[in-house]
């Protein structure tokens, strides 16, 4: 198994990560299925479609990048190479069994089917499938891998271990333009809406560029999984994250919803609901995510223990949080405790919305928004250093800790130069 550094590249500058052109985003298990669940109960059935959807375009474009960039061709070449690339994203391990005709797909320690039990325990029995990532993943490499012009592959998940059965498992089939081949999200997007504002030419600070030797050094098991201590991660395209969020809402806030197709007043309601659970969702992650790379043991070797001083700790944790691809923090405001100001030129959500809708003046940044109030709680609470940080540390900190309010003040969305949120304690 490669490690992530054999295909992970940073875009420099701009805090984001590519793998060959595409940008790709750190998550983790809990993010993952906090969102998928939000979309669920934004749209009910219609929820897979739309993830399975998103997959299938982020991982069309990324499979296809990689293999137009290495010249590989041969249909079982690229079936080798998609399988590869799953289980060194730590998103877990695909066995095709397929022809040109479709077949099936075995996956194993899947991050949204397997994550969900992890999360919730061996008991939970999700009343759906869950793994529409894998799906739209399993389908955009088979498409790829026998292409034709009759259509694409489609892959319904007919077994799946978040439903208490012992494996999930995909049966795929070609159906007529099943699916639109999507252009995901390349670096070249990134550019674009930077514009001729190119950033500084500034060497990143130490403790970037250590966490992000450490991810590198990542190497999933024959599983598929990557932990950082007890938190599994992965990478997933940035355009999938992206699209799922942006097609929800904008479902929630023009479509028609009701089984009569009457217009349903309620869902331009729902609208902001979604958000907060996508920030909630975001945050609960990065909290995990971050706070377990700033206490891991290749930094505290490097940097010692997480210091208490909360100038110091702030300049770990972003420096820590730089380094997953969500975008390049720099710290304004800061009053400890009470107020944290966080600016960055651009995140992949605001490459994505701006590629595919343009600008709003509405605030569409809630995973800036969530990675925000990751940082401000992990630079105000110590509680979690030296105990590893895990879902049940932050649902004690979600019921004892800081009520915050969040902020979006600018983003390049809106026609400013940056994005910047502020965080605040309110109680």
């Amino acid at each position: 198994m490669m490690n992530l550094g054999t295909i992970l590249r940073p875009v420099d500058g701009l805090g984001l990560l590519t793998v060959s052109d595409q940008l790709v985003v750190g998550t983790t298990v809990h993010e993952s299925v906090l969102l998928d669940q939000a979309v669920a109960d934004a749209l009910g059935s219609e929820g897979w479609a739309v993830r399975r959807q998103a997959a299938f375009e982020s991982s069309h474009a990324m499979i296809g990048a990689i293999a137009t960039r290495l010249g590989i061709a041969g249909d079982r070449e690229i079936i080798d190479l998609a399988t590869e690339l799953y289980a060194t994203t730590g998103l877990g391990q695909l066995r095709f069994e397929l022809s040109a005709t479709g077949g099936q797909v075995v996956g194993t320690d899947l991050l949204f089917g397997a994550g969900a039990r992890e999360r919730v325990g061996a008991s939970f029995k999700a009343r759906h499938a869950a793994d529409a990532f894998a799906a739209g993943f399993a389908a955009a490499a088979a498409s790829i891998a026998y292409p034709s012009d009759w259509g694409s592959f489609e892959a319904d998940e007919t077994e799946c271990v978040a439903k208490g059965d012992p494996t999930c498992r995909f049966t795929l089939s070609r159906r007529p333009l099943a699916s639109q081949l999507g252009e995901g999200l390349a670096r070249s997007d990134a550019e674009q809406l930077l514009g001729p504002d190119q950033p500084p030419e500034t060497d990143p600070p130490a403790i970037e560029v250590t966490t992000r030797d450490t991810i590198s050094a990542c190497v999933a098991n024959e599983r598929g999984v990557i932990r950082v201590a007890d938190c599994r991660f992965a990478f997933l395209p940035a355009a999938y994250r992206a699209q799922v969020i942006y097609d929800t809402l904008h479902l929630l806030e023009k479509r028609v919803v009701t089984p009569n197709r009457a217009r349903d007043d309620r869902a331009p309601r729902l609208a902001p609901v979604f958000l907060e659970l996508v920030r909630e969702a975001t945050r609960s992650g990065a909290f995990q995510l971050v706070g377990n790379l700033v206490d891991s043991t290749p930094l505290r070797d490097v940097y010692g223990p997480p210091s208490t001083e909360a100038n110091e700790l702030l300049s770990r944790v972003v420096g820590v949080a730089n380094a997953i691809g969500w975008g390049a923090l720099t710290v304004g405001d800061h009053q400890p405790g009470k107020r944290l100001a966080l600016s960055t030129p651009m995140t992949p959500e605001a490459v994505f919305y701006a590629a595919r809708h343009g600008g709003t003046p509405q605030p569409r940044l809630p995973a800036l928004q969530g990675l925000a109030e990751a940082v401000f709680l992990l630079a105000t609470s110590v509680e979690w250093q030296g105990r590893g940080v895990d879902a049940q540390l932050y649902a004690e900190l979600a019921r004892s800790g800081p009520t915050l309010g969040v902020e979006e003040l600018r983003s390049v969305l809106s026609g400013d130069r940056e994005c910047e949120v502020v965080v605040s304690h309110v109680g």
